[in-house]
């Protein structure tokens, strides 16, 4: 009697044990899943940015800038910290920044600026002074 009465209690706990490990398993699925879905978002990003920089032509930099280990995101960076140099000033209580630059050779670099009611997009001379800092000089200026 005793064995029969153990037989559906046994049945009863794998199928419990079961149930438990098959919840777990769908949650490390839903996680992995999600995992992916974040890891693919990712990829197309770095597949982006790689199309644009091989579609740039590489910049030879004068020799003032040999000490820097990466002179480009020296003077992008440089650039963007300096919004006073947007030839236009920003309305209706925007702030004009830089959104997209690219280095067009070792003197000149093409900035687009907005403030989320004006843009523009402006050419500005660079060198590296003294001081090993970047002085910019407006060059050109498109107004949209």
């Amino acid at each position: 009697m005793k064995k029969i009465l153990l037989l559906p209690v046994l049945a009863l706990l794998l199928s419990c044990a079961n149930e438990a490990e098959k919840e777990k398993t769908n949650l490390r699925i839903d996680n992995l899943e999600a995992d992916l879905n974040d890891l693919k978002i990712e990829k197309d990003s770095l597949q982006k940015e790689l199309r644009l920089l091989k579609s740039r032509n590489p910049v030879v930099f004068t020799e003032d800038f040999d000490t820097m280990q990466n002179p480009e995101t020296f003077i992008v960076e440089s650039l963007e910290r300096n919004s006073q140099l947007i030839p236009e000033e920003s309305v209706l209580g925007g702030t004009m920044r830089f959104l997209d630059t690219e280095i067009l050779n070792e003197r000149f670099i093409w900035a687009y600026y907005e403030d989320g009611h004006v843009a523009g997009e402006a050419i500005f001379q660079y060198k590296l002074n003294e001081a090993d800092s970047i002085d910019f000089t407006l060059v050109s200026e498109i107004r949209d």
